[in-house]
């Protein structure tokens, strides 16, 4: 979760700068680290990376 508020740190940076290409790719990776911390809180990754999920 750590790297995703980067990303969404440096992508808000990038499109505040407001130079072309370069606000398109902080939208792009705005875009991805929105959707991985999304991912991230599903309940079957928490389960796998909490320990509480089965042991099998």
């Amino acid at each position: 979760m750590t790297w995703q508020l980067f990303q969404v740190i440096g992508s808000v940076a990038a499109i505040g700068s407001g130079t072309g290409i370069t606000v398109a790719g902080g939208w792009a990776a705005l875009v991805i680290a929105l959707a991985v911390g999304a991912l991230l809180m599903t309940p079957s990754v928490v389960a796998a990376t909490s320990g509480t999920g089965s042991a099998d």
